[in-house]
Parts: C-alpha cells; sequence; structure tokens
C-alpha cells in the first residue's frame, strides 16, 4: 500500500491543529489600494482570535504606508513586485529571510497562485486561502470560493477566509487610523494655500487604476467642479495617480480656477489625511475613495462597469449613483461599445446628490438613474 504523499501527510497534521500552539502569523496582503483598506475588519478579527501572537503582513512594498498605523500588526514586511522569471528569484529571496522566523500560520488574502506560492516557500505548517488559480495543492486549509461568494462585498468575502478558526461575530468597519504627523501635514499644505477658512472642501478623484470603463468624463467633472464652485464656494482637490496627470490637467483647464492639483504628489497616508479634511468626495470606483471612506469622509461614488454591492464604499453616508443598463457590471478595462453606463450618467443628477450632502440631507443609499 503505498504511503501518503508529502503534501497529503502535511495537509492531515494541520487539518487535526486546534490552533493552540499559533504564537507567529504571516498574512500575505493583497495587492490594490481599495482592496487593503478593506481587508482591515478580516485583520482586526485575526488579531482578536489570537491575541497573543505577532501578526507579521507581507504586502507590495508600494502598500506599506498603508499598514504602518494599524494597531493590529506587529510588523510589516514589504517585497518587490516583479513581473515573469525576476517575480520567482524575489520570491525566493523574501522565503528564505522569512524561514528564519518560524511562523506558524499563514493567510493568505489574494487568490492568485503567486501569492499561495510565496506562501509555500516558507515553510508554514498551517497555510488557509481560497482553492482557485490551480492553487489548491499549495494550502492546508483551502477555502472553496463560491459563486455566491462573488456577489458579497469584499469586507465580508476576505472576512469569510477566517472560517477555520471558528465563528466570529461583531467585525468592524474599515477604519485607517491617521497619525499626527499626516494630518499636521494636511493642515499645513491646505493652510498655505489658504484653504482652511470654512469653504468647503470637495475632493475628486477622476481616474481609476483598473482600466477607463470604470471613468465618468472629466469634462463632467469639471462642469460639476465649477457649479459647486460657483455655488458653494467650494474647492475641488483633484486626486490620482500621476499616470492619470491628463485627466487632471482637463479637469484643472476647465474649472476656471477652482482647483489644486495633489495628482500624484502625495503618499499614500498624506491623501488620506488631505481626504480627511474634505466635505466629502466624488470619486469613481478607486481606492481612493475605500480610504475616504474609512477616514470618515462621505462618498458620492460614480458606478460603472463594477459592481458597487461588492466593491462600493463601505458605511453609511455614501451615495452610489449607477445608470442602469443591461451591459453592466461588465468588468472590462475598455469598454467594447458605447460607454452607456457612464454616458447616462449626467452632471445635473450628480449634482442633485452633492446638493444633498452638503445641506445636510441624508441620501445614503444606491442612486439607480
Amino acid at each position: 500500500m503505498l504511503s501518503l504523499s508529502p503534501f497529503k501527510q502535511e495537509k492531515e497534521r494541520a487539518l487535526k491543529s486546534d490552533f493552540s500552539n499559533v504564537n507567529r502569523i504571516l498574512v500575505r496582503g493583497v495587492n490594490w489600494v481599495g482592496d487593503t483598506i478593506l481587508t482591515y475588519p478580516t485583520l482586526e478579527a485575526l488579531k482578536r482570535r489570537f491575541p497573543n501572537s505577532r501578526v507579521s503582513i507581507l504586502v507590495p512594498s508600494h502598500l506599506a504606508d498603508l499598514w504602518k498605523t494599524s494597531p493590529f500588526v506587529d510588523e510589516i514586511i514589504p517585497f518587490e513586485k516583479r513581473k515573469g522569471v525576476r517575480s520567482i528569484f524575489e520570491d525566493l529571496k523574501v522565503s528564505r529571510s522569512l524561514k528564519k522566523k518560524k511562523f506558524d500560520l499563514g493567510l493568505i488574502l489574494p487568490r492568485s497562485f503567486r501569492s499561495a506560492f510565496q506562501m509555500f516557500l516558507v515553510g508554514i505548517p498551517i497555510r488557509v486561502g481560497y482553492k482557485d488559480e490551480g492553487r489548491s495543492f499549495l494550502l492546508t486549509h483551502g477555502i472553496p470560493r463560491r459563486e455566491e461568494m462573488l456577489r458579497i462585498h469584499r469586507v465580508h468575502y476576505y472576512q469569510e477566509l477566517l472560517g477555520p478558526f471558528g465563528k466570529m461575530n461583531d467585525f468592524a468597519s474599515p477604519r485607517l487610523h491617521l497619525g499626527e504627523e499626516d494630518r499636521k501635514w494636511a493642515e499645513e499644505v491646505l493652510k498655505g494655500r489658504g484653504l482652511l477658512d470654512g469653504r468647503p472642501l470637495i475632493g475628486i478623484n477622476p481616474g481609476a487604476a483598473y482600466g477607463l470603463a470604470k471613468c465618468w468624463h472629466p469634462d463632467r467633472f469639471a462642469e460639476l467642479g465649477r457649479r459647486l464652485s460657483k455655488k458653494w464656494k467650494a474647492t475641488a482637490l483633484i486626486f490620482g495617480r500621476a499616470e492619470e496627470r491628463n485627466m487632471a490637467d482637463e479637469i484643472l483647464k476647465n474649472l476656471g480656477g477652482g482647483g489644486i492639483d495633489f495628482t500624484g504628489k502625495t503618499r499614500l497616508l498624506q491623501l488620506a489625511a488631505l481626504l480627511e479634511q474634505c466635505r466629502l468626495l466624488i470619486s469613481n470606483d478607486t481606492g481612493t475613495m475605500h480610504v475616504a471612506s474609512a477616514v470618515g469622509t462621505p462618498v458620492v461614488a460614480i458606478f460603472g462597469s463594477t459592481d458597487p454591492v461588492a466593491t462600493g464604499p463601505w458605511g453609511d453616508g455614501h451615495t452610489v449613483v449607477k445608470q442602469e443598463v443591461s451591459c453592466s457590471p461588465c468588468f472590462k478595462r475598455v469598454c467594447p461599445t458605447d460607454h452607456r453606463c457612464m454616458e447616462g450618467i449626467t452632471v445635473d443628477e450628480v449634482e442633485e446628490v452633492v446638493v444633498k450632502k452638503l445641506g445636510g440631507l441624508d441620501c445614503s443609499n444606491t442612486l439607480v438613474l
């Protein structure tokens, strides 16, 4: 009779674990700004489940700042995201250094093969993650990624990975804990521009990392900014990545002097501190949208190719504006037809929602046009 393979033997031993001897935990963090924010409740619950364990998080280096102020992470381990063969060498390099730390448990938040392979190379005896991308053999506790799970909010989606550790209740909302250094930086920047005099600051994020299909038109953002400046004496703060500067330039050109450009000019925690100073943020479905909600700033989120049920801003006080069309959500990067999901959303309709928020009226819902 053939003996069990080493993989099966290892999995059997892990499945018998009651998690009583978990002292060191390694979490493989996600790869996007917005998803990082949406995993905060999962990390908080993990720390509460294992209060005496040391929690380390392995994250792409460009996202490390988002964990610096977290009270639920004890150590941040950044790595460089590389492509092709270079990624293998990077993974081997990282795994060699991590093996020395002798982790007891690994929680893998992304569903990619590479993220599971990284944790496997480290030699962690208990490895928990979603079964997907042909990586089941790399996990000891594979969580089925059922079809209905793709239709729940990402906050709940990541929480499902904690299932093997027992039932957990009372998950907190995503909250980004800002430090005084970044708050002071934002105040000084805004004060230096004469923008802390009581006039409303309105954040505008016209881009989206995943593609143009998620983007409302820059000229409509600009027209909305002009109206808010005229009616409310509001100043628009334009946010985005350096690659989206063309969008910002187009908006600023059409705003007529009522905007300040922060596109590509802030670190992540500085961005968060500026968003905290805003009366609200008007945004496409982006990471910036989730950063704003995590610092308590109301969001007017414009959705087209993606699904607000899964990735909408979390919590109360936010409004999603969405055009009801048969092809949405399509999740495409570039619209193959007429971009009707965004074409159908007018400046008047978004302005109506924004004005209600500026006037203190509650319009927290999904507005289907």
